[in-house]
C-alpha cells in the first residue's frame, strides 16, 4: 500500500502538478497583495492631500482633478506588484525562457530607476524655480500696480483674470519648458531632446530681437498717445471744435469733435514709423519686407492722403456755407411760391423738402463732387476721377433738363391761362400739351437720354400732327376752303 502512494506521489511530482498549484497560489496571493497595497497607497496619497498641494502651486486653469494623483499612484503600484507576481508564477512553473523578457524588463526598470529619480529631482527643482518666479513676478507686478497702469495706457477695462497673473503664468510655463531638455537628457530620450534643444537655441537667439521690438513698440505707442493728447488739447484750447460745430462737422464725424479726429490722425502718423521700426528690429525678412514695405508706401502717401482729406473737409465746410446761402437766396426770391404755383407743392411739406432747401442740397453735392474729383486726381485714382466726372456731367444735364421742363410747365400754364375763356377747352388743352411736348423733347435732348431715337420720334410726331391738321382742313372743310380761295382770288383780281 505504501508503494502505491509513493508511486502516485511520484507521478504527481513528475507531471508538475505541484508547480501548477504553486503558481496559482502565487498568482492569487500576489493579486491580493497588489489589490490591498495599491488601495492603501492610494488612500495614503489622498489623505496626505497631494492633489490640493499641487493645485496650489500650479497656475490657474491647469489644476488637477480630484483624487487623480492617488488613482495614478495606486494603479502604478498595482501593476508593478502584479508584474512581479507574474514573474514569480513563471519561475514556479520553471518557464525560464518565458520569464527572461520580464526579468530583463524588471532589471532594466530597476537600473532605469536611478535615472527616473534624477529626472524627478530635476523636475522638482524646475517646479520650485518656476513657482518661486511665478509668485515673485506676480507680487512685483501687483506692487507696481501693473494692471491699473496697463488699463489706463490702453483705455481698456480690467478683465476678470488680471494681466499680471497671466504674465506670471507664462513665466511659469517658460521656466518649465527650459528645464524640459535637461530632464529628457537625464532620461536619455534623445530623439525628442535634439529638436527641442534646437528650438530653444533659436528662441534664445531670437529673444533679444523680440525684446528690442517690444521696447520700440511700447515706447513708440506711448509717445504716439502723448502726441495725440497734446494735439487734441491744443485744438480744444484754440476753440476749433466750436468753429467745426458751426460749420456742421457733427454731421460728418458724429459725436466726436474735430479735435478728436485730428488727434487720431496725429497718433497714426507717429504710430506708423514706430511699427516699421519694430518690425525691422525683429529681423524677420519675410515679414518685415512685406509689412514694412506696405507701411513705407502708406507713409509716403500720407501727404497726398492728408491733402485729399483736407480738400474734402474744406469742401464740406464750403458746401455747407454755400448750401445755406443758396437756400436763403432762392427762398427770398420766392422760389418756393413759384414751384407751388406750378403745382409741385404739398400741404404737409416739411422744411427739409422745400424747393429752396433741395436746391441748396444740390449745390452742396456739386461742391462735394468737385472736391472728390480733385481728391481722386491727387491720390492718383484716375479711373475713379473719370467716373466722377462722367457722373457730374450727367447730373448737370439732368439738372438742365429739369430746369427746361419747369420752364415749359410755366409757359404751358401761362399760355393756357392767357387763352382760357376766349377759346374752347379743347384748344386750351391742345396748347398746354403742345408746349409740354415741345419743352419735354428739349429737356430729354439736353439730358442725353435716348439719343437720336427721341429726336426722331419727336420729328415724326410733329410731322404727323401737321399732316393730320392739313388733312382735317382739306377734307373736312372743303367748302370753307373753296370760299376762302375764291375770296382771295377776287381780292387779288381787284388789285390788278
Amino acid at each position: 500500500m505504501e508503494d502505491f502512494f509513493k508511486n502516485v506521489w511520484q507521478m504527481i511530482v513528475d507531471s508538475n502538478v505541484l508547480n501548477l498549484v504553486g503558481a496559482v497560489l502565487v498568482l492569487l496571493v500576489g493579486w491580493l497583495i497588489a489589490v490591498i497595497v495599491s488601495s492603501q497607497v492610494a488612500k495614503l496619497v489622498n489623505k496626505i492631500g497631494v492633489d490640493q498641494k499641487l493645485n496650489r502651486c500650479l497656475p490657474q486653469g491647469s489644476e488637477l482633478k480630484e483624487k487623480s494623483t492617488a488613482k495614478f499612484v495606486g494603479r502604478f503600484v498595482y501593476y508593478l506588484i502584479l508584474l512581479l507576481t507574474i514573474l514569480g508564477c513563471l519561475t514556479t512553473l520553471n518557464l525560464t525562457q518565458t520569464a527572461e523578457p520580464i526579468q530583463e524588463f524588471v532589471a532594466s526598470l530597476t537600473s532605469y530607476a536611478a535615472k527616473i529619480i534624477g529626472a524627478v529631482a530635476l523636475a522638482f527643482i524646475a517646479w520650485v524655480v518656476a513657482t518661486v518666479l511665478r509668485y515673485g513676478s506676480n507680487m512685483f507686478l501687483q506692487m507696481i500696480h501693473f494692471d491699473e497702469r496697463f488699463a489706463k495706457l490702453t483705455d481698456e477695462k480690467e478683465n476678470e483674470t488680471p494681466l499680471s497673473a497671466t504674465v506670471a503664468s507664462i513665466l511659469y510655463w517658460v521656466v518649465l519648458l527650459f528645464f524640459l531638455p535637461s530632464i529628457l537628457n537625464v532620461l536619455e530620450i534623445k530623439g525628442i531632446t535634439e529638436p527641442i534643444q534646437q528650438m530653444f537655441s533659436k528662441i534664445l537667439g531670437y529673444i533679444p530681437n523680440l525684446l528690442a521690438a517690444a521696447a520700440i513698440l511700447f515706447v513708440g505707442l506711448l509717445a504716439a498717445k502723448v502726441v495725440r493728447k497734446a494735439v487734441t488739447g491744443l485744438i480744444v484750447i484754440s476753440r476749433v471744435d466750436a468753429l467745426g460745430e458751426k460749420a456742421g462737422v457733427s454731421k460728418l464725424f458724429g459725436d466726436k469733435g474735430l479735435s478728436s479726429m485730428i488727434g487720431v490722425v496725429a497718433y497714426v502718423l507717429v504710430a506708423i514709423p514706430v511699427l516699421i521700426s519694430s518690425l525691422t528690429a525683429l529681423k524677420i525678412d519675410s515679414l518685415s519686407n512685406s509689412v514694412a514695405g506696405f507701411f513705407d508706401k502708406l507713409l509716403n502717401a500720407t501727404g497726398d492722403i492728408l491733402g485729399a482729406a483736407l480738400l474734402i473737409f474744406v469742401a464740406f465746410l464750403a458746401g455747407s456755407f454755400v448750401a445755406g446761402l443758396v437756400t436763403q437766396v432762392f427762398e427770398n426770391f420766392g422760389f418756393n411760391q413759384l414751384i407751388a404755383k406750378l403745382g409741385f407743392a404739398s400741404k404737409d411739406e416739411k422744411e427739409s423738402s422745400l424747393p429752396s432747401v433741395i436746391v441748396g442740397k444740390l449745390a452742396f453735392l456739386t461742391i462735394i463732387f468737385m472736391a472728390a474729383v480733385a481728391a481722386s486726381d491727387i491720390l492718383g485714382f484716375l479711373e475713379l476721377s473719370r467716373l466722377l466726372r462722367t457722373f457730374m456731367e450727367f447730373g448737370g444735364n439732368i439738372i438742365i433738363g429739369v430746369i427746361v421742363l419747369l420752364i415749359g410747365i410755366w409757359i404751358s400754364n401761362f399760355a393756357a391761362d392767357a387763352i382760357k375763356g376766349k377759346c374752347a377747352d379743347i384748344v386750351v388743352t391742345i396748347v398746354r400739351v403742345a408746349v409740354l411736348i415741345f419743352t419735354g423733347a428739349i429737356a430729354i435732348h439736353n439730358m442725353n437720354i435716348g439719343g437720336p431715337i427721341v429726336q426722331t420720334a419727336f420729328t415724326l410726331l410733329l410731322g404727323a400732327i401737321c399732316i393730320a391738321v392739313a388733312l382735317a382742313f382739306g377734307l373736312g372743310g372743303r367748302e370753307f376752303a373753296a370760299r376762302k380761295l375764291e375770296e382771295w382770288t377776287k381780292k387779288s383780281g381787284k388789285k390788278d
